[in-house]
């Protein structure tokens, strides 16, 4: 698998401590002259100690600044690090630059075995769990239509005290998918925890791959979002949530017969609702 640097940067950046943000952006100001720089260079270049750089390298997976370095280059020598876009002032492609670049950067980010593996667990699931509040909740409402075109019996639980109640009834044959852009929200993470204490498995779609959500999930599905934090719950932060949801859908359906079946059958069932 690729390593993806800049992508699993950008997604551990709201984790960092103020000097390891220091690093992350001054590498992500220019990657093609850190690719060539000593720890040295670095630390001088971002502010920071060379022991900042080295706990930097470590934090977001590396175990050395030259693994680090190594990985880099690939990236840049590959063409996978696209430059940020200038913005031009024009809001309708301003916003469509954002959302593509959410959506490739979600393609990065995603670690094709967890996706597997969750299609896996939700196509066998007696049961699915979706936990969400705010902007979450609206993905999490696509979950369900997505699943239940699928045959899949899901339920949303964007209420808090109904979410837990459900989680602490779960089991080995139940699924829990827990969304929270942050990673943070401590609702959506009280409800994931119970349903992991049942022995569900645990699904986590979450735009920080560092966040608290993340200690609690069987497999995590990482989503790139729009870099502005104005934006939290609009279609910019939830792009790559609504990608990986259509991915596992579509993983679904090309895995499972009876998906398929139930596919049609809920497109027929609705066939006479249009003029």
């Amino acid at each position: 698998m690729q390593e993806n640097v800049i992508a699993r940067l950008r997604s551990s950046q709201p984790s960092l401590s103020p000097a390891l943000l220091r690093i992350g952006e001054y590498v992500l100001k220019d990657p093609s002259v850190v690719v060539n720089q000593t720890i040295t260079e670095v630390a001088d270049g971002a502010g920071a100690s060379e022991a900042s750089v080295l706990r930097f390298c470590r934090d977001i997976g590396f175990t050395s600044f030259q693994r680090f370095k190594l990985a880099l280059g690939i990236e840049l020598s590959s063409g996978r690090a696209k430059e940020v876009r200038t913005p031009s002032g024009d809001i309708v492609e301003d916003a469509l630059s954002e959302v593509i670049t959410a959506l490739t950067r979600t393609g990065d980010l995603l670690d094709r075995s967890q996706l597997s593996s969750a299609a896996k667990h939700i196509v066998k699931a007696t049961s699915i769990d979706l936990y969400g509040v705010a902007g979450s909740a609206s993905v999490a409402r696509y979950a369900h239509y997505s699943f239940t075109r699928l045959g899949l019996i899901s339920r949303v639980l964007d209420d808090p005290h109904l979410a837990i109640m459900s989680a602490v009834g779960l089991g080995p044959k139940q699924v829990a998918i827990a969304i929270s852009e942050s990673g943070s929200t401590k609702e959506t993470i009280n409800a994931i925890v119970a349903a992991k204490a049942t022995g569900a498995f645990t699904i986590a779609i979450t735009s920080h791959i560092r966040s608290p959500i993340v200690a609690h999930a069987n497999a995590v599905l990482a989503s790139a979002s729009s870099d502005t934090p104005i934006m939290r719950g609009f279609f910019l932060r939830t792009a790559g949530q609504y990608l990986i949801l259509d991915l596992l859908t579509s993983m679904i359906a090309k895995t499972s017969k009876q998906a398929g079946i139930s596919m049609q059958a809920t497109a027929e069932a609705t066939i006479d609702k249009s003029y």
